[in-house]
């Protein structure tokens, strides 16, 4: 922070060109006429040729039209594949199995259906996105050249006598760099846009590579498509874009023995939703011995199974803003024992507890099921939500929380424990950041979603203020963001439930949606590298 000692000015070099034309604005509009005509004119005319220097915006609108022209075709000849796709798996498959990893044929083609048509859907919402770019362009480009329409009138009128002249070329001059910036702004803006909304649809369309020996192309491609049961399957992948990577990074890591145990796990998984478990758990970081304990333990078990034990939050089909959608550890024919913080004031250790269960298949095998899966007396909600209790109060411990059951931990021991239980699991640390204002908010989205669209949990701190004995009281809270969809954020939070919010709810102080009317504001968040 530049203070009245060791102020620096910017160079041009680390100027951008925006800043160097309103630096050039402003010298034009304190050049004084006075008696120095001459010098006056020369300065001017230098103040001109410098504008003209600056490039144009660039980017071809024609070219991205045509681009957009070519997505539209793609994605009506997608959609009219998918249909096809999605008759054959429906009705022209039902009971023939292929491949190694115990999938059907129809669920082979139902995972090609679904990539088909995400694929042409991302194509859809791509066009409009271009289609916008190459007018923000184009008009910028009108606007630019309309620029040098204005400063080459000022250099017409700039010669060292006539003293309205000289005025009108001041004028023109500072026009034609207004129009110039004018011009930097709308491209920059339109590129933005679509920089960002492009984004979140290559955010969508993951890299679908599942690397094992064993498998067929079909079993990788259903393996990477595999989704737990009981809603949209685009919402409840089992494995992220995060974990396709790291899992295929840590087995080329692994010996030629282990990778050769590893890939027998996998390719002898009786479901695609047990296979996925098993690279989800690799991606978390075990070694050998423990996937091939946590293979055991899940092998064969059904995918209604693998999602109470192993999924602590299941998204229902229903996304609308506030609405709360399944979190909560069922087993069968009975439920209770949400994934909460009841009433100790654990909200930092809870939600880290649910994150790390989120990347980390093995840790909420062992939550769920004591490392007794199927033994009623382990395997129950009472005994889960003892454990759960246990596991909250340790992490709590280990950030330096206070006294249970008021508790409460500062950013601090916040810090150590996101970095110590969730970061070994996704392969990302993470640095706290503060948003205390809108704008702040509104920046800090691209990066937030980015890093949940990976497979990334963050949390988030929430303030507000209570009343207490007739008096405001400031109070905090802590939440993860553990989903994204379009331009709503999926958020856990540890009273026991998770609820989807608007992005412009996070960026205005209206995170009450997912808590309650004292807490509405995010004021600080923590990212993974």
């Amino acid at each position: 922070m530049a203070g009245q000692h060791g102020t620096t000015q910017h160079t041009s070099q680390d100027q951008t060109k925006r800043q160097k034309l309103d630096t050039l604005h402003k010298h034009v509009q304190s050049l004084k006429l006075e008696d120095n005509a001459f010098a006056f004119c020369l300065e001017l005319s230098d103040a001109i040729g410098k504008a003209r220097d600056f490039p144009a915006p660039i980017g071809d609108p024609d070219h991205i039209d045509g681009v957009a022209d070519n997505y539209k075709r793609a994605a009506s000849l997608l959609e009219s594949a998918q249909g096809d796709l999605a008759k054959v798996a429906k009705d022209g498959l039902p009971a023939v199995w292929v491949g190694t990893a115990g999938e059907k044929a129809s669920e082979v083609v139902g995972a090609a259906s679904r990539t088909t048509d995400q694929t042409a859907e991302n194509l859809r919402e791509a066009e409009p996105v271009l289609r916008q770019l190459a007018i923000d362009i184009g008009a910028a480009q009108a606007r630019d050249e309309y620029a040098r329409v204005a400063l080459d009138y000022a250099q017409s009128l700039c010669a060292p006598f006539g003293h309205d002249r000289l005025l009108e070329a001041k004028k023109a001059t500072l026009d034609g760099i207004r129009y110039m910036v004018e011009a930097e702004d709308r491209a920059e803006e339109g590129g933005k846009k679509a920089a960002e909304k492009l984004r979140k649809l290559a955010a969508r369309a993951r890299a679908r590579k599942v690397t094992a020996s064993g498998l067929t192309d079909a079993d990788r491609l259903v393996i990477a498509d595999a989704a737990a049961p009981g809603g949209p399957a685009d919402l409840n992948e089992i494995l992220t874009a995060n974990d396709l990577q790291r899992s295929s990074q840590f087995r080329d890591r692994m010996s030629e023995k282990d990778r050769a145990e590893f890939d027998r796990l996998v390719s002898e998984a009786k479901s695609p939703q047990e296979a996925a478990y098993l690279m989800k758990a690799l991606a978390a970081g075990h070694d050998i011995k423990t996937l091939r304990a946590f293979g055991d333990d899940i092998h064969g078990r059904d995918a209604t199974w693998l999602r109470e034990h192993l999924a602590p939050f299941h998204t229902s089909g229903d996304t609308r803003i506030g609405v709360d959608s399944a979190s909560e550890f069922e087993v069968p024919g009975a439920k209770g024992a949400d994934w909460t913080q009841g009433r100790n004031g654990t909200c930092v250790a809870s939600s880290t507890v649910a994150a790390r269960a989120l990347v980390d298949p093995v840790y909420t095998l062992r939550l769920t099921t004591g490392g007794h899966p199927g033994d009623p007396a382990y395997d129950n909600p009472t005994a889960f939500g003892k454990r759960l209790l246990k596991e909250q109060i340790r992490v709590h411990q280990e950030g330096g929380g206070g006294p249970l059951p008021d508790g409460g931990m500062d950013l601090t021991g916040k810090h150590e424990v996101i970095n110590d239980e969730i970061a070994p699991h996704t392969g990302s640390t993470y640095e706290q950041r503060d948003v205390g204002t809108p704008q702040s908010r509104r920046q800090a989205l691209p990066l937030i979603e980015q890093a949940v669209d990976a497979g990334k949990p963050v949390p988030v701190g929430v303030k507000g203020f209570d009343t207490v004995h007739g008096e405001k009281v400031p109070v905090g809270h802590a939440m993860m963001i553990v989903g994204h969809e379009g331009d709503k954020l999926q958020v856990y939070n540890p009273w026991g439930y998770t609820t989807w919010i608007s992005e412009d709810d996070f960026v205005n102080n209206h995170m009450d949606k997912a808590s309650d009317k004292r807490l509405p504001e995010a004021y600080e968040y923590s990212l993974p590298k």
